[in-house]
């Protein structure tokens, strides 16, 4: 079984937004290099459709997944790699947001960022979805995925 079908099973069955979106953030970094390199060898038609993934019933573990992302120089693997992550992100995303409907009293990281730092702010859910929309008790706005929310501590 190929390590390429392995990584798109472990990436169809992660549970870890952080993770996902941390390796969203390397899919993008190394895809402008590979449209770059294919647009300079012959223009966009050069750029390779998605490969498609043979099944595979055994995941790769979360380490040989993210070396895989990191390395491969498939770009029509990468590609099938980040749609594997970005379906799976969207899923968990999704299920984090019924969590946190319009009104709800969440905390937030003040930036948004993979891993989240430190510096949690509190605020009110305005709009709820794949992004959250949260009115801060400081009347800033901020704007980002349900995954980074929690809810807000007991006063």
């Amino acid at each position: 079984m190929s390590e390429f079908a392995r990584a798109v099973a472990f990436f169809e069955r992660c549970d870890d937004p952080v993770l996902l979106h941390e390796l969203s953030a390397i899919v993008a970094r190394r895809t402008k290099r590979f449209v770059a390199k294919a647009i300079a060898k012959g223009g966009e038609d050069a750029i390779p459709a998605p490969a498609e993934p043979p099944l595979a019933a055994t995941p790769a573990s979360e380490r040989d997944a993210r070396r895989l992302v990191e390395r491969t120089d498939d770009f029509a693997e990468l590609q099938a790699l980040a749609r594997a992550i970005g379906r799976r992100t969207e899923t968990l995303e999704i299920a984090a947001s019924a969590e946190f409907p319009a009104g709800a009293r969440i905390e937030v990281p003040k930036r948004v960022a993979f891993p989240p730092p430190d510096d949690w702010v509190a605020g009110t859910v305005t709009t709820t979805g794949t992004m959250l929309r949260v009115e801060l008790d400081s009347g800033k706005r901020w704007e980002g995925p349900p995954s980074l929310a929690r809810p807000a501590a007991s006063s």
